[in-house]
């Protein structure tokens, strides 16, 4: 009797429900059976049951009915990180199969399986190998190709497909020679675990703007399921770009701090000051170890993320809701605030036992603003950016596109987002000023802020209008009152503390906008009008906000621009981009590949004479180029680097 390839067992993690319910459809497909979903367990949906098609007692009428009361199925439970796992598999059928992979009856839930997915189950059966032994997930091996004793079609696709992407990569340091990339080998089958790459635009752009970052590895549309992963910062213009991408074949806590490293390498040695991601357990550890000094939150948008699913029938009956659950989550409220808000949300439309409320509530010290208002993070948090990769990428990366073809698609998203830049860089200086009478420090902000900018503190001044100062302490500390606070929400706050700071004359407000923004708050900016400045205060101007940001070189990239020809990541980089000729090459034929190995036995030989490291040997055993994870974060790296 043959094996079953495609097996279930409880503990079994996807990324989704539609993950999941894919890995079953393909084991029902292998032993004769179709599936539905079943209800959920409950309203929140936190659990999912995926059962055999014959499940159900049939209607006696009904003597056609395929139900049998058969209690085959799978039950899913979401974890907090908002993964599903197998809590429960049960494998009996009370009911005659169909036949091994369909052989008999095709069931409707099959309809959509891939000629290449079933094709490769049949080969894995044929070869008597059991999936389940190997992996935990269909996809880590569909795409991970753990199994390097068998020859699968995906796996050859996926050899072409590499050398393409480093031929790319070739192609790329010949236009550019500032652009650089890094690889990371799995140790169990030397095939590439993570590839990381940047630019020389990038690069200059992280100089400036680095201090907050967006770091996203939930875009999945690849036709090996690997994760592609972006880093995306914001300019003087609060406009989304691109520092550097990824590609990502296991999320392990190994990996990220492999890629944070080499990251943090490429970008000169300095490391942001914030890092916003989506939820991932793994990520979160190697963010403590790898880049201890950064501060470390969740992006709103991932944490709400499944938003639509589990409050949008609340939405729909209970008019007002949708607005109210945005003023809290997206407000720069203070604590009190926020905890006052989210007890009366609670007990205005009787959501107490929500499930999902609550779950965000107490995981609320990582993305809700009032808890980390001290800490910078140019207003990325917002659900209103919404700059995740999928959003970044929609319209340039087609479904099923081979790993090659990512790094192209990205390349096309830069330049179309360096578009955007020249043209607001261009609106900013050419721009006339629209200058409010009678208001100089409208004047003063618009010489030195971007238009974007200067927008922004157009719109703190009309917000402004609905407050008056009353004197604390003169020249020192000041209260800014709402005059309209019989309008406002029963838990807001109406007054707002304002002090001057002794040491560089900043105007700091307790609400903490300006540490959150690097921009003045309403309350500040009243009171700067009331004591009659002429100018902004030069401890409120941040300079990554201004037209003059890119106006110097950081300190921190000065001196290092030869550094980078000595260091183990470059020497990698280099022999990567000769070695994909060689293997070219060395593949044509029987006779070239003779050749090629003839080579490489000399090469191993010259290698060892120069006391190489014994790493070196394995270089006869392999038919591809492959490179070593990189060293320390020792070296640093920065614009120029020749070929």
């Amino acid at each position: 009797m043959s094996i079953v390839v495609i097996r279930p067992s409880v503990g079994m993690s996807f990324d989704s429900r539609a993950e999941a319910y894919d890995f079953y459809n393909l084991h029902s497909w292998e032993l004769g059976f179709g599936i539905r979903c079943n209800m959920t367990v409950d309203k929140s949906v936190v659990s999912q049951d995926i059962v055999c098609s014959c499940e159900g007692k049939p209607e006696l009428s009904n003597t056609a009915s395929a139900q049998t009361d058969c209690k085959a199925m799978i039950r899913l439970h979401r974890s907090d990180d908002s993964c599903w796992y197998i809590q429960e598999f049960r494998g009996d059928h009370n009911h005659p199969l169909s036949g091994i992979c369909s052989e008999n009856f095709c069931w409707p839930s099959h309809n959509h399986l891939k000629p290449y997915t079933k094709n490769l189950v049949r080969r894995l059966r044929d070869d008597n190998v059991e999936l389940s032994k190997k992996c935990q997930s269909i996809y880590e091996y569909f795409w991970g190709m753990e199994c390097k004793d068998i020859s699968l079609d995906l796996s050859d696709i996926d050899s072409d497909k590499t050398i393409e992407l480093f031929d790319d990569f070739g192609s790329l340091r010949r236009d550019d020679p500032s652009f650089m990339f890094r690889v990371e080998l799995d140790d169990i089958d030397n095939q590439f675990n993570t590839v990381l790459w940047t630019n020389g635009r990038s690069r200059t752009q992280y100089a400036h703007f680095g201090d907050t970052i967006t770091f996203d590895t939930t875009y999945r549309t690849n036709l090996y399921g690997l994760p592609f992963i972006l880093f995306v910062g914001v300019n003087n213009h609060h406009q989304s770009i691109l520092l550097g991408g990824a590609l990502m074949r296991r999320k392990t806590v190994e990996s990220f701090k492999w890629l944070f490293r080499e990251f943090v390498i490429l970008m000169g040695g300095k490391a942001p000051s914030t890092i916003l991601t989506d939820r991932c357990h793994e990520m979160e550890v190697a963010i403590q170890e790898e880049l201890p000094e950064t501060i470390h939150r969740w992006c709103k948008m991932h944490v709400l993320n499944n938003e639509h699913e589990f409050l949008g029938p609340i939405c729909l009956k209970m008019s007002g809701f949708k607005d109210d659950f945005q003023k809290i989550i997206d407000g720069m409220l203070t604590v009190r605030e926020f905890e006052c808000a989210w007890q009366h949300l609670l007990d205005k439309y009787n959501l107490h036992d929500n499930a999902f409320l609550s779950q965000i509530y107490d995981s609320r010290h990582k993305w809700a603003n009032p808890y980390l208002k001290e800490k910078f993070c140019t207003k990325q948090t917002s659900t209103q950016r919404n700059e995740s990769a999928e959003n970044m990428f929609k319209g340039y990366v087609p479904l099923n596109r081979s790993i090659n073809m990512f790094v192209r698609h990205y390349n096309k998203l830069q330049s179309d987002l360096n578009s955007k830049e020249s043209s607001e860089e261009n609106r900013s200086r050419k721009r006339p000023r629209f200058i409010s009478k009678g208001l100089p420090i409208m004047e003063h902000a618009a010489k030195i802020y971007t238009r974007a900018m200067f927008e922004m503190f157009e719109g703190m001044i009309s917000q402004s209008g609905s407050y008056v100062v009353h004197e604390k302490e003169k020249g020192k500390a000041y209260l800014a009152r709402n005059i309209r606070s019989d309008q406002q929400e029963s838990w807001s706050q109406v007054e707002f503390e304002v002090i001057i700071r002794a040491e560089d004359g900043a105007v700091v407000c307790e609400c903490g906008f300006w540490e959150h923004m690097g921009m003045p708050c309403c309350h500040a900016v009243k009171v700067m009008i009331h004591m009659g400045m002429q100018e902004i205060p030069a401890g409120n101007i941040v300079k990554r906000w201004t037209m003059d940001a890119r106006d110097t070189v950081p300190v921190h990239l000065i001196g290092n621009d030869r550094a980078a020809e000595n260091s183990k990541s470059y020497r990698t980089s280099e022999l990567f981009i000769a070695g994909i000729k060689f293997v070219k090459s060395g593949s044509r034929s029987d006779q070239a590949f003779e050749g090629a190995m003839a080579v490489l036995d000399q090469i191993k030989q010259e290698l060892s004479e120069l006391g190489e490291d014994e790493d070196v040997s394995e270089l006869s055993e392999q038919s591809s180029i492959s490179a070593a994870t990189t060293d320390d974060a020792t070296s640093t790296l920065s614009g120029s680097e020749t070929d």
